[in-house]
């Protein structure tokens, strides 16, 4: 009996936990598998199987949401061959709106297939990009979207005394 308890008790503690993974303005919670390659200003993690998803902050939207969004997808096919995108899907709610584009294409020899999502809230403008070869999209998608809502903004420290008020970005 005692040996059971033992061993649910060691069982629990080897549960994998998921990782914090913070930049200088945002965080994100990744579950295991993913591996962080940068974490500075954007966030860039990568899971063992080659899939990647970056989120980067743009700050704030100097032109058309629609547009915007639109010149991220230019940005990410350029270097792929034989690229094409799918017609975008819009999401709305209190909070934030965004666009989602899946892009196919070539890197080198692979078939990649990528999933771009423009994220625009009050406090800026957030792009995220999920990237896995074409086979395998699927099965990580749904982490790198779980991955992707977990997003969260870091509070901003008050300013040091005797420095000047910080103007808005």
């Amino acid at each position: 009996m005692i040996s059971a308890l033992f061993m649910t008790i060691l069982a629990a503690l080897q549960v994998p936990q998921p990782n914090l993974i913070r930049s200088r303005t945002f965080q994100i919670v990744a579950p295991q598998g993913w591996k962080v390659r940068d974490s500075s200003n954007d966030i860039w993690i990568e899971h063992s199987t080659g899939a990647s998803l970056r989120i980067v902050r743009s700050g704030r939207l100097t032109q058309n949401f629609d547009s915007y969004a639109r010149l991220g997808v230019d940005r990410i096919m350029a270097p792929l061959g034989f690229a094409k995108f799918e017609e975008p899907r819009r999401f709305k709610n209190s909070d934030e709106e965004s666009l989602q584009y899946e892009i196919r294409g070539n890197r080198l020899s692979e078939r990649r297939r990528i999933l771009y999502r423009a994220i625009l809230r009050k406090t800026g403008v957030f792009e995220v990009v999920y990237e896995s070869s074409e086979d395998r999209f699927d099965i990580l998608l749904s982490e790198a979207q779980a991955v992707a809502s977990s997003l969260e903004l870091l509070p901003e420290p008050p300013p040091s005394r005797g420095s000047p008020p910080r103007r808005g970005r």
